[in-house]
């Protein structure tokens, strides 16, 4: 044998190898939508029955007295919005410019009318549900009073938030 073939049989064993651990998935299996976006260095989701639309980040109008938490409103075909900023919330101090790469994302919780200003648009997928695992004790304690669940997606843990723990901290 040459060795050419022998390295040609190492790695077909190599691909039979990888194809057998991939995750079989039961198609009755109920699917949650998850919508997924950066912050910093990190990934977090919302769930998808949470997010309402995703808009093109916008000249944000400063309000008077508004904390950190919530560096002003938008309008929204008309409807004035407040905007979250949720690394304030998380405690991520990796800042950014805020550019056309930015997103605010509305989302349905509390009135209805509360976009969350993140970095980037990752993905939209649907996740089995048993590939959601609980909070895994390793994940930074910033987030865990504001985290539902965890998943893995492309090798990094993605954290799901819930809106509405976000809105309640943004405003009380």
């Amino acid at each position: 044998m040459t060795s050419a073939s022998l390295k040609s049989d190492t790695i077909l064993r190599q691909i039979d190898a990888h194809n057998l651990t991939e995750k079989i998935v039961a198609i009755d299996e109920e699917q949650i939508c998850f919508f997924i976006f950066q912050l910093g260095g990190y990934l977090f989701a919302f769930g998808g029955s949470q997010t309402r639309e995703i808009l093109p980040y916008t000249t944000i109008t400063w309000i008077p007295g508004a904390t950190a938490l919530i560096p002003g409103v938008i309008n929204v075909r008309g409807d004035v919005a407040a905007v979250l900023d949720v690394k304030q919330i998380l405690s991520i101090n990796e800042t950014s410019p805020k550019t056309a790469d930015n997103f605010v994302v509305m989302v349905r919780a509390g009135d209805g009318r509360t976009g969350i200003l993140v970095d980037t648009i990752v993905d939209v997928v649907e996740v089995p549900v048993s590939e959601t695992t609980q909070l895994l004790p390793t994940l930074d304690e910033r987030f865990k009073r504001f985290a539902l669940n965890q998943f893995e997606y492309r090798r990094n843990m993605v954290t799901v938030l819930d809106a509405s723990l976000l809105i309640e901290k943004a405003t009380s």
